[in-house]
Parts: structure tokens; C-alpha cells; sequence
């Protein structure tokens, strides 16, 4: 749900929900930055070639432009957020009085 004026261009949120030993899909790259925001269990983010655990509780920020995923390592349903802002586009830094 948006409010007026409000849009998912820049920034996203969305919570997923993978089984043990599964992933959402397969890891990506794209612009901006992400967060992932691990609400219970256990996972694995990959970034590169380096993962990292991310427990309940816990946080990850991803350079988005670098191959990037989630994948559930523990024994039980994971869920967790993912948060992603987007670049603002140029028109939008200058003037510093422009709404974009």
C-alpha cells in the first residue's frame, strides 16, 4: 500500500519466506544497495564469493551491483525482510529545493 505521491522506484520492502535447504531465487545483481533482515531462523547470504551467516535478528547490507542471495540453513521455515534503494535519478540532486 502507497500513500499519495509515494512509489517503490526508489526504495523496497518485501518480506519472503523460504523452506530449509531452499532459496527464493537464485543469486542476482542489479542497482543500488540491500538490506536483508533476518526475522527467525538461519541463512546464508552470498555476496561474491563470500557468504555470510545471518541469524534472527540480525542484518546484512549488499552492494546490489555484486551477485548476490539468501539461502535458509536452518531447520525451519526462514523468514526475513529485504530492503532495496535505488540511485535517485540525476534530475533529482540539483536544484536542492526539487521534490522528485
Amino acid at each position: 500500500m502507497f500513500t499519495d505521491g509515494a512509489s517503490d522506484d526508489q526504495l523496497h520492502l518485501h518480506v519472503s519466506e523460504v523452506g530449509p535447504g531452499t532459496r527464493a531465487h537464485p543469486p542476482h545483481s542489479h542497482d543500488g544497495q540491500e538490506i536483508f533482515f533476518g526475522l527467525d531462523d538461519k541463512g546464508e547470504v552470498l555476496v561474491g564469493d563470500k557468504a555470510h551467516v545471518l541469524s534472527g535478528g540480525e542484518t546484512i547490507q549488499v552492494n546490489c551491483t555484486v551477485d548476490h542471495g539468501i539461502k535458509n540453513i536452518g531447520d525451519t521455515t526462514m523468514r526475513y525482510a529485504v530492503i532495496i534503494a535505488r540511485r535517485l535519478p540525476s534530475s533529482c540532486h540539483s536544484p536542492p529545493e526539487r521534490i522528485c
